[in-house]
């Protein structure tokens, strides 16, 4: 546990130092000065663990995560020349993109080999590569491609970043009917947020156009640590550190969750204190103080304060509040008084922003401004089971259908992969590399879903958890898919489909996945068969395991690094 805190602490630290070592607007995006400093902090850092005489797994570690930053630093150079010359150079696009997919798979191995197998070091290493892969995202990208009801930084303005200027720019937050301004019924945590970092990066001599480009790295700190929650979360459900892998690796390097991962919206800051709110859950049912009780309440409260649908961790919380009442029922004053701070702390955070504008203005509670019925996107002709059912026109493009109406998405499960590995963006046939890349990981992410749903079936029967610990889960992911669906049918258009809604679901599933296929093969391991087997039965079933081990490994190593390829070819080509 130690030692995921301080990777959470050095990549904060790193993602201080980016904000003023990358820069937007130079080709390079990374100055050969700024390159070399890289370097010098990587050697550094060895120096001291091998000054201070770390152990050798930590010292690996660092080794390891070096080379990767200095690799990353180096791709990030080399891409974004290629962004500004890529016409003059199709080719080398090509093979770079060629050359990355066999680098970061190869890579995958070396990690394996070093740490001798699947440790909890390799957790570590997957975590700081999906954080990497991020900060290439947001270097490479400016802050207004593939955004969700951004708006403009500016007076009068719209959507997040008019939200965010009104605060920025009045010390307040907007005194107008919110039902009349776009995104303004949100409440204001994410933007003040924001608001103050501009102020920050004002005080550094940053503009604003470059705080909101600056602005990406939060959002790239907050998806960063959801993940090392959920791999916290994982740790408190004992869950095998290869079954955390090979979901983390698929959660890590998930195509969307790498672009989400420099969104401007509210959605990254909410999951991440959603996910802290279901840790802290955990543990306070191990131990139940006001300690923990109180970060209960502020994660779920200011997650809710960041957006209203942090709220759905709130089952899952009361089942092991409830349960663990009922267990200690002698001493149920403790508990009584322990869920009234809780609520005196919670329902004021996350509730005072839909009082105030139920007063102000009789804005409905859970209010969302919605599309027109005559947009392009309204899929709201096909309802029912044609949402779930019909494939008729769902593989007609592996990207987002936005337009005419019957040629928009409307298949909701094979929307959400479309949305997985694409976004919203439809450029995969832009190249070869991107065609294949894209292809390879959208069939690849159907079959993930289609496993999921069996794996968390399979693991709900699984040995190794409490009925209580797979009823948290459950709830989890229950209400939050119950939650989707419902909007989706109650708001028929495309971009109601958009992953966003159910990402902690979604990063929770993957790692059932990967602990459900990890379980199956603890099961089936030579040292659990019948000790009556012949001796080629026994070695029968010890090279079954084997190629089971090396089928996950060389999917999930596959999958990293055609995501890699994905994000770097998109970056370079997608202006």
């Amino acid at each position: 546990m130690k030692k995921d805190n301080s990777m959470m602490a050095a990549i904060a630290a790193i993602s201080v130092l980016s904000v003023f070592l990358f820069s937007q607007e130079e080709p390079e995006k990374l100055s050969p000065g700024g390159f070399l400093l890289l370097i010098l902090i990587a050697a550094g850092v060895n120096g001291y663990c091998l000054v201070r005489k770390k152990s050798r797994e930590n010292r690996r570690l660092v080794l390891l995560c070096s080379c990767m930053g200095i690799f990353t630093a180096g791709l990030i150079v080399l891409a974004g020349k290629l962004k500004y010359h890529g016409e003059e150079y199709p080719g080398i696009i090509v093979w770079e993109g060629i050359i990355v997919f066999l680098a970061v798979l190869g890579w995958c191995f070396v990690c394996l080999r070093a740490e001798g197998g699947v440790t909890e070091n390799t957790v570590l290493l997957i975590l700081f590569g999906g954080f990497l892969i991020r900060v290439f995202y947001v270097v490479l990208t400016q802050s207004h491609i593939l955004q969700n009801d951004l708006g403009n930084l500016a007076p009068d303005d719209y959507g997040h970043m008019g939200y965010v200027y009104y605060i920025y720019a009045n010390g307040r937050i907007p005194d107008l009917n919110p039902m009349d301004y776009y995104q303004y019924y949100q409440p204001p945590l994410h933007h003040a947020v924001c608001a103050a970092l501009l102020k920050i990066f004002g005080f550094f001599g940053f503009g604003l156009q470059e705080g909101q480009e600056l602005l990406q790295i939060p959002a790239v700190l907050y998806g960063t640590m959801a993940l090392f929650f959920v791999n916290k979360i994982g740790l408190r459900l004992r869950l095998p550190v290869a079954g955390r892998a090979v979901g983390l690796g698929f959660a890590a390097f998930l195509p969307f969750g790498i672009m989400s991962g420099g969104a401007l919206n509210n959605d990254g800051l909410m999951q991440l204190l959603m996910v802290m709110a279901l840790y802290f859950t955990m543990v306070w049912y191990e131990n139940p103080g006001y300690k923990e009780i109180i970060l209960m309440a502020v994660c779920i409260g200011c997650s809710m304060m960041a957006k209203l649908s942090g709220a759905l961790a709130a089952p899952a919380m009361a089942i092991l509040m409830l349960w663990k009442a009922w267990q200690d029922r002698a001493h149920v004053k403790v508990y009584v008084k322990q869920f009234l701070c809780f609520g005196l702390i919670a329902f004021p955070l996350g509730l005072w922003y839909s009082v105030l504008r139920y007063i102000q203005f009789r804005m409905p509670f859970g209010f969302i401004s919605t599309l027109p019925i005559d947009v392009e996107q309204f899929v709201g002709g096909h309802m029912g089971w044609a949402r779930f059912l019909d494939f008729s026109q769902a593989f007609q493009s592996l990207s987002l259908r936005w337009g005419g109406r019957e040629g928009a998405d409307y298949n909701i499960p094979v929307t959400m992969v479309k949305y997985a590995v694409f976004g919203e963006a439809d450029c995969y046939r832009i190249n070869s590399v991107l065609y294949i890349t894209g292809t390879g990981l959208f069939w690849a992410t159907f079959l993930l879903g289609i496993l999921m749903a069996v794996a968390f079936a399979v693991w709900m029967v699984q040995r190794g958890n409490t009925v209580l610990e797979k009823t948290f889960v459950a709830a989890i992911v229950v209400f939050s898919m119950f939650s989707y669906v419902k909007f989706n049918l109650m708001y028929p258009f495309v971009c109601t489909m958009n992953l966003r809604y159910i990402q902690v679901a979604l990063y929770l599933c993957l790692m059932i996945l990967g602990a459900a296929a990890a379980g199956m093969a603890e099961n089936s391991s030579p040292a659990d068969c019948d000790v009556n087997l012949s001796a080629s039965n026994f070695q029968t079933c010890s090279n079954r395991l084997k190629i089971f081990r090396a089928a996950a490994v060389g999917f999930v190593g596959a999958y990293m690094a055609g995501a890699v390829v994905l994000i770097v070819q998109l970056d370079q080509l997608v202006h």
